[in-house]
Parts: C-alpha cells; sequence; structure tokens
C-alpha cells in the first residue's frame, strides 16, 4: 500500500492524468470513494492545455482517504492515476505552486451534488 506523503486532507491531488480525460469521467471514477464536492482541472494559463493533474475535494477526510486507499493507481484512459492529499486552504501542484480552487460552474456544476450519478444520467437522456 503506498504511503501518503502530506497529511490526510478532505482535498486529494490527482496526478498522471491523461490529457483528454473529462471532468464527468473523472467525476465518474473518483465519485467511487463517495460523493465529489469540488473538482478542479488544472491548465496551462497561457495555452488552455490541460497539465496532467488536477484536485478533487471530497465532503470530508474519511472519504479522501477512501479514494487514496482504493483509487491510487486506477487505469484512466490507458494510465494509472496517482492520489495523494493536497492542502485544503490552497491547492497545491507537486512542484509546491499554489492556486486557490474553485467552484465549477455551468452544467456539470450539478454533478457535485451528493448523488452526481444520479445527475449526470439525468444528463445523459
Amino acid at each position: 500500500m503506498a504511503m501518503a506523503t502530506r497529511p490526510v486532507t478532505s482535498t486529494i491531488w490527482v496526478g498522471n492524468l491523461p490529457f483528454d480525460v473529462t471532468e464527468a469521467e473523472l467525476i465518474q471514477v473518483l465519485g467511487q470513494a463517495g460523493p465529489v464536492k469540488n473538482l478542479r482541472l488544472i491548465s496551462d494559463k497561457e495555452t488552455g492545455k490541460a497539465k496532467g493533474f488536477g484536485f478533487v475535494e471530497y465532503y470530508d477526510k474519511a472519504t479522501a482517504e477512501s479514494a487514496f486507499r482504493n483509487l491510487n493507481n486506477t487505469e484512466v484512459h490507458g494510465r494509472n492515476i496517482r492520489i495523494d492529499f493536497a492542502e485544503d486552504d490552497y491547492k497545491t501542484d507537486r512542484k509546491g505552486h499554489r492556486d486557490r480552487g474553485e467552484q465549477l460552474t455551468g452544467p456539470l456544476a450539478a454533478a457535485y451534488s451528493p448523488h452526481p450519478v444520479l445527475v449526470m444520467q439525468q444528463m445523459v437522456h
């Protein structure tokens, strides 16, 4: 079992993401641990291209711990994602750069409900 390199928080850092993964796909995978409160995929500010990592906030630390234990190294689009805990106050990338998290707005904002699978099914129909 992998050891966390940071203290347990309700926010996890997710790395080694495929550049073409969507927010909805990540919510589906990471929602297996429990309801996702917030998701932020990081992209290059100049080019808008995905950087291959992001942050997922759960409603509690226990759910984030479950994601770390059970979903670390899960395959997504042929890549094994890496999970570690992030700081709650600031979302920090692996190089220590800090970036405040933002709530998603728009059609996918509903996916952050306590029942994201139900919401996603409603969006498809």
